[in-house]
């Protein structure tokens, strides 16, 4: 491959890393954000991380089959470039892929009726609300107090594990800073407390008021909260 070939896959690569970088931290309409879906094969509310774009995907799929390909093209000229670019193409791939069939998990929060469901990182976390004691909400974490331990259960390899979340055996952390700003600690307080709420949850009551406070965030800077509505 000439070098000029080669350059042009290097800007290229470049121009849709920072257009991804960029396309980010585009906030996301509320019915992308909030919508209704299922986890352990029970109806629910999914609360989606409300950055990014469609895009952004793409743009991995790119890369990532981009520096393999460039792997592949130093084969006759240099077998350790060959191996050192093409395995960084192929963990890419793996990892892009990992991403688009969920198994990855970007942070997306499900709360059914039987409990609180997020994959993150590979780790699929699922806390019934029987379980729940108590929650204490950080800047970026809602660290939740159980009756019982909590066993994540991994979906990757253990080097791709969740990073900074707490887990012991009273506790167990769900990232929040890349979910919309939610009146979490009044929804999981409600519906740990009050068994009757959780069948709401199955329906697309909970969706609409959800939905209403993204839109209030998006026009005023703030929501205010009001789970009876």
């Amino acid at each position: 491959m000439s070098d000029r070939v080669v350059g042009g896959l290097v800007l290229a690569g470049i121009v849709m890393v920072v257009v991804g970088a960029v396309l980010s931290r585009r906030r996301r309409p509320a019915v992308q954000v909030i919508t209704s879906g299922c986890a352990h094969g029970s109806a629910g509310l999914v609360i989606h991380p409300w950055r990014g774009h469609a895009f952004a995907i793409v743009g991995s799929w790119l890369c990532a089959v981009g520096v393999t390909v460039l792997g592949l093209s130093y084969v006759d000229t240099s077998v350790f470039a060959a191996v050192v670019v093409g395995g960084a193409g192929l963990l890419l791939l793996y990892l892009v892929w990992a991403g688009a069939s969920g198994r990855g998990g970007d942070g997306t929060l499900t709360l059914t009726p039987l409990g609180l469901h997020q994959r993150w990182r590979g780790s699929d976390v699922f806390v019934p609300w029987d379980a729940v004691t108590g929650l204490v909400t950080s800047r970026q974490e809602l660290i939740i107090e159980t009756a019982s331990p909590i066993v994540p259960v991994r979906h990757l390899p253990r080097w791709l594990r969740r990073a900074r979340v707490v887990a012991t055996d009273e506790a167990i952390g769900l990232p929040h800073w890349m979910l919309p700003p939610l009146p979490y600690q009044e929804m999981i307080e409600l519906y740990s407390t009050y068994p009757p709420a959780r069948d709401e949850l199955a329906t697309s009551e909970p969706v609409i008021r959800a939905r209403t406070l993204l839109e209030q965030v998006a026009m005023h800077g703030r929501a205010t909260p009001d789970l009876d509505s």
